[in-house]
């Protein structure tokens, strides 16, 4: 049994599957890319290593906007921490998390 699919449904479905991307690769969105470490020292690229540091937590109730020693940036953006240099991710996680 061979089954064709005419060019008009090809489009069709090809239409349907391109206007719904930006809909599903918005849900496993994690907040910003605050992986970059340029300009860190070693010393502070250990410490960030050594805490455990994480882009997006494990931990459900956990997450560093949530943390005493986080400072938000601008939406959508990278925060601080006293901690630990570099961008820090509101929705990351490291040992040093201590709830607000």
């Amino acid at each position: 049994m061979h089954d064709k699919i005419g060019r008009r449904v090809l489009l069709q479905r090809s239409l349907i599957v391109l206007a719904a991307a930006p809909v599903f690769g918005a849900c496993g969105s994690s907040g910003p890319d605050c992986s970059s470490t340029a300009g860190l020292d070693p010393t502070a690229l250990a410490n960030r290593t050594a805490q455990g540091y994480m882009e997006v937590s494990n931990r459900a109730a956990s997450h560093c906007s949530s943390c005493r020693f986080y400072t938000a940036g601008a939406p959508d953006s990278c925060g601080t921490c006293t901690l630990i240099a570099g961008p820090i991710n509101p929705n990351g996680y490291c040992n040093l998390f201590s709830a607000a």
